[in-house]
């Protein structure tokens, strides 16, 4: 009886109601938009600001003939519409875990403008592959090493002396490869942030005084290194990124990364605060570096390289953009010493420098064939306010309002100069930043209109 009402003879085969269901499916669409999704949540989960994972996206959809996409990206997902053929396919994926990786963000950028006009899906899954496989550039002893060494660096730059240095270098080394063991574990980030600067600070004093009790007596600038032990924290990429998607008014991209960045550095000044609260330290500044004008200059010029060579590469940025990354801080960082020194307001310098800087890299990244983003975040980065962040915190805690208003105020406005230089900069350099349409102008075009219209 089932099988007249239905229509089928007794001996008709049975058709499973799934299998029909699948047979509807458009399989080549799923494959074509699944190698799309994969490409972008690469380039996402390595640490790039969203124009760049949307171009590599709209790179792949071409090369495996999907001719519209719609991407939403965030910090950690993206939401993905493909068109093909008037068939329309949405899906989402997400990253783990916010991540970086300078080397991984060059690969894909070289892959996606490399890509030929046509290739199949199990083409481009190989390239893919290929990437996804490659290993870290460096082994943990040596960014353990080169970490340390850019603490130190930094302690440097923020007026610290020999005493502060030799203390820097042992317990950021330590404290870095305490966050690596912890990070592997894959424990709570924000609490593997908090326990590293706490432990960083920390060892950090213990070092301090054991050479006070060696030399027989505490030194005056012992406040320059306490931020710079746990500064390897400070989430550069995800706030450089931030400014940069919220330049371009990515608001779905710019406001989460801003967001992180954000509770990092609460999560580091936490960590700090808490064990100079129990030492009873403070934090005040320290004086300026006194001296030979050579040596101190010499000394300021080779701390702003290996600082930003260090930072480079625990970003695993290739080492030949780590050392252009290095000469770029070590000439940019000048004109912002130059201007501190003769009292100019330290986010005016802060952002002279960090133009000057963006310019640089991009110089440097068209004539070595770099890319400018793992260039640019680590040389930036000298001018970061650790310092003043912390004093903010430890001011509050104190009940002066006043200093506590003034140290966050500064910290604020270093950090809109820095975002405010590097953007200026890129709109200078690339056209991709200066205009908000999907496919801008070059420069070379926008010359050439304006010349027609002054005719």
């Amino acid at each position: 009886m089932e099988s007249e009402r239905s229509g089928a003879g007794p001996d008709s085969p049975v058709v499973d109601e799934h299998e029909h269901e699948d047979a509807l499916e458009p399989r080549h669409l799923i494959r074509r938009s699944n190698v799309v999704l994969r490409a972008g949540i690469l380039m996402l989960g390595a640490g790039t600001s969203g124009l760049r994972v949307r171009e590599v996206m709209r790179a792949v959809a071409s090369t495996v003939g999907i001719g519209r996409i719609k991407a939403q990206v965030t910090f950690t997902d993206i939401v993905l519409t493909v068109q093909r053929r008037g068939i329309f396919r949405t899906q989402v994926s997400e990253i783990n875990a916010p991540g970086v990786n300078a080397d991984r963000i060059a690969m894909l950028k070289d892959f996606a403008e490399n890509l030929p006009p046509r290739a199949t899906v199990a083409e481009v899954d190989a390239m893919l592959d290929r990437i996804e496989r490659t290993p870290r550039l460096y082994p943990e002893w040596l960014m353990v090493l080169l970490v340390a060494v850019a603490c130190a660096s930094v302690t440097v730059l923020t007026n610290g002396g020999w005493r502060e240095v030799a203390a820097v270098v042992p317990a950021s080394a330590l404290a870095y490869w305490l966050r690596n063991a912890l990070s592997r574990l894959q424990l709570n980030h924000l609490a593997v942030v908090l326990v590293a600067s706490a432990v960083a600070t920390g060892l950090y004093l213990t070092f301090t005084r054991l050479l006070d009790l060696a030399l027989g007596g505490p030194s005056g600038r012992m406040a320059a290194g306490l931020i710079c032990a746990a500064i390897f924290l400070i989430p550069g990429f995800p706030l450089v990124t931030a400014g940069l998607d919220l330049t371009r008014i990515d608001l779905l991209a710019g406001i989460p990364r801003l967001t992180y960045a954000a509770m990092v550095l609460l999560s580091i000044t936490l960590g700090v605060w808490a064990v100079i609260t129990v030492s009873g330290v403070s934090p005040d500044p320290v004086p300026v570096l006194t001296g030979s004008p050579a040596v101190i200059w010499t000394a300021l010029l080779v701390a702003s390289f290996f600082a930003v060579f260090g930072w480079a590469i625990m970003f695993n940025s290739p080492w030949k953009a780590a050392v252009a990354s290095g000469v770029v801080a070590m000439i940019g960082n000048v004109p912002r010493l130059l201007m501190l020194e003769a009292g100019v307001k330290a986010h005016i310098a802060t952002f002279v420098g960090c133009f000057l800087m963006g310019l640089l890299c991009a110089l440097a990244a068209g004539l070595f064939g770099m890319e400018k983003i793992i260039m640019t975040v680590p040389t930036v980065l000298v001018s970061i306010p650790g310092s003043a962040a912390l004093r903010t915190l430890i001011y509050f805690d104190q009940a002066d309002v006043v200093q506590a208003m003034q140290n966050g105020v500064a910290t604020v406005l270093a950090v809109i100069a820095m975002v405010a230089g590097l953007s200026g900069a890129r709109m200078l350099t690339d056209p991709e930043w200066a205009f908000t349409t999907s496919n801008p102008p070059t420069w070379r075009l926008v010359r050439r209109l304006m010349r027609r219209g002054r005719r």
